[in-house]
């Protein structure tokens, strides 16, 4: 967490850091005038990226604590999110688009159940080159952006733990809140290896039926989705 926060912090405004389960703020913290530390009342799990509710005009960033960012890191996201033009999106470096397989693939058809959705997804991972920006049914929180304006409360998200990236990809959903994903060139962010422990491993790989659910909520249903955004110009 620390190497992400030196990493981060002299590129932003703001950088608000979520302690779950700690019982006192680490002393190295209060070297960055712009780190606010916060120790929430719960162990908010992967929610705690959206603890902290911020103002309609910021530009939100959210991340893990296992990232390896760039030092042009926050500048360059927010120029691709920007050149996305006019209208609402949620802008990140991990996109999934889900996928139904077809006859050609019996063995996957096979394998295939509304319950294990998840299991069935084109994945553009933070590490690979993307040439261009492109709609996708879901976004991940571990480097992702969004106006605040945008930004959904801690009441919506608080009883998604652990699964919060469907949450949020139901919220962009619900609200008109198109996910992108944005371009890079490969290696331009990394991110660390999935532990025995992580989230994936200990929750999302075993496809809970209440999280197969929210994702058809949305799933499919993106307008535009697989393309690139179409940008419209404003002539005054």
């Amino acid at each position: 967490m620390l190497d992400v926060v030196r990493a981060l912090a002299f590129q932003l405004d703001r950088l608000n850091v979520v302690l779950n389960e700690y019982t006192e703020i680490p002393r190295e913290l209060a070297r960055f005038q712009n780190v606010v530390p916060v120790i929430p009342e719960e162990n908010t799990v992967d929610v705690g990226k959206f603890y902290v509710q911020p103002d309609p005009d910021d530009y939100v960033l959210y991340v893990d604590d296992d990232i390896y960012p760039r030092e042009d890191f926050i500048s360059r996201t927010v120029d691709r999110f920007m050149a996305l033009g006019p209208g609402r999106w949620l802008g990140g470096y991990h996109g999934s688009l889900y996928v139904k397989p077809s006859l050609s693939q019996p063995l996957r058809l096979m394998a295939y159940s509304p319950r294990k959705i998840a299991k069935f997804r084109q994945v553009w991972s933070c590490g690979d080159a993307l040439q261009s920006a492109i709609i996708v049914d879901q976004i991940a929180t571990n480097s992702a952006i969004i106006r605040g304006s945008d930004a959904p409360s801690y009441a919506y998200m608080r009883d998604s733990r652990r699964f919060v990236d469907v949450r949020l990809a139901r919220w962009c959903f619900e609200q008109g809140i198109t996910p992108v994903c944005i371009e890079r060139e490969k290696g331009w962010l990394r991110i660390g290896r999935y532990g025995p422990a992580s989230i994936h491993n200990t929750f999302t790989s075993r496809h809970h039926q209440h999280v197969a659910d929210e994702i058809w909520t949305y799933a499919f249903k993106i307008k535009g989705r697989g393309t690139g955004p179409v940008k419209t110009e404003v002539i005054t």
